[in-house]
């Protein structure tokens, strides 16, 4: 068997995108090379790893088998170019993060462009509502969810307990009707997410303070909906940590708030990367220095 392991970047593209075009622009060539790379592949195991359909590219069981195989390859190929050549000991090259938007945009940004100016050979691509890559594949190196992973293969850590609240401005709240227990709410209107679209079901907070509300004012994201709570638009569910910044934002119903936990997930074999690892604890060592803000109540 004369095997070329290289072929193996072109097996887990194939795997990960299930179309040869995908797969190269991933992998930076054309799709006639993907396909000569995976032919190859196959003839030097004697055995077929796709079925070519007109949905795309379907593993075969061979292919299934030889999965779990190149993964393993795919690490110790990540811990030689780490460690063995020595980039281990410098920070550079592009890390990718995903985030819920509210964290992403009104947190990380700013923090991890100082991080940035420590470390000027290091790109980082922060992409807010991360719903569309997957660590699985590849395509993103630390994924920041408000779930705790249920299946796969990955690190998951809790970062912090986070605390939402019940916000509107001074003139809607002197406006309408006054608020002083859950039943007032009845009859205002109020700011939250477009359902079909929740990437997570642990976004339905409106749920938990007034059952069955149905929001005038309806976004994808959190940074909108509280731009539109600042408007005057209704009443929104904000995040202690964002609400801190902006000072026109009344808390209703103070006494009363809601509780999510922020989780950060990595394939195992990432920590020994020291752009990721050094990433990693960066994002830590800012939220536990600044908790207070994601668990306290703006004072106004």
């Amino acid at each position: 068997m004369n095997l070329n392991w290289d072929d193996m970047r072109f097996f887990l593209a194939l795997c990960r995108t299930k179309a040869f075009v995908s797969a190269a622009h991933d992998l930076k060539v054309t799709h006639s090379t993907v396909a000569r790379r995976i032919s190859a592949l196959e003839a030097s195991l004697q055995t077929q790893l796709f079925q070519r359909t007109e949905k795309g590219c379907q593993i075969t069981p061979a292919g299934e088998a030889l999965l779990p195989y190149a993964e393993s390859l795919e690490s110790t190929v990540i811990h030689l170019e780490e460690n063995v050549s020595g980039r281990d000991k410098q920070l550079s090259g592009c890390i990718r993060l995903g985030t819920p938007d509210g964290i992403g945009n009104c947190f990380l940004a700013a923090r991890l462009s100082r991080f940035q100016n420590q470390h000027p050979a290091l790109e980082i691509e922060l992409i807010p509502v991360p719903m569309y890559y997957s660590l699985a594949k590849r395509e993103i190196d630390i994924l920041m969810t408000i779930t705790r992973p249920k299946s796969g293969k990955f690190i998951a850590r809790k970062l912090i307990r986070y605390k939402l609240g019940l916000f509107a401005t001074r003139p809607y709240l002197d406006s309408h009707r006054k608020i002083s227990s859950r039943e007032d709410l009845r009859g205002h209107r109020f700011v939250g997410y477009i359902e079909d679209l929740l990437y997570d079901e642990n976004l339905k907070f409106m749920d938990e303070f007034y059952p069955g509300a149905t929001p005038i004012f309806r976004t994808s994201t959190v940074l909108a909906q509280i731009n539109g709570v600042l408007e005057g638009a209704g009443i929104g569910v904000i995040p202690y940590f964002m609400a801190h910044a902006e000072k026109d934002l009344v808390p209703v119903l103070p006494e009363q708030s809601i509780e999510r936990d922020f989780w950060l997930q990595f394939n195992p074999d990432s920590k020994h990367i020291a752009r990721v690892r050094a990433t990693i604890d960066f994002i830590v060592d800012q939220i536990r220095a600044e908790q207070d803000l994601f668990l306290t109540l703006p004072a106004r």
